[in-house]
């Protein structure tokens, strides 16, 4: 199974914790602000994923369905 996780850019002040938590799938672009490098994330990246989405400091983060 996989999933998908949104960001707001918006929202993202380039904290990073997302890229700490799960390098995998985050990334930043040229300014520092989140980018969501992978789609349809295997099931078995969900801890660290969820661990992003909750450490996100301005909750620019969401798991998708």
């Amino acid at each position: 199974m996989t999933f998908n996780v949104a960001a707001d850019p918006g929202r993202c002040q380039g904290h990073g914790k997302c890229v700490i938590d799960c390098p995998e799938v985050f990334d930043t672009d040229e300014q520092g602000y989140v980018v969501v490098g992978v789609r349809d994330i295997p099931d078995a990246l969900r801890p660290a994923v969820a661990r992003s989405v909750d450490d996100c400091p301005e909750g620019a983060l969401r798991i998708e369905a």
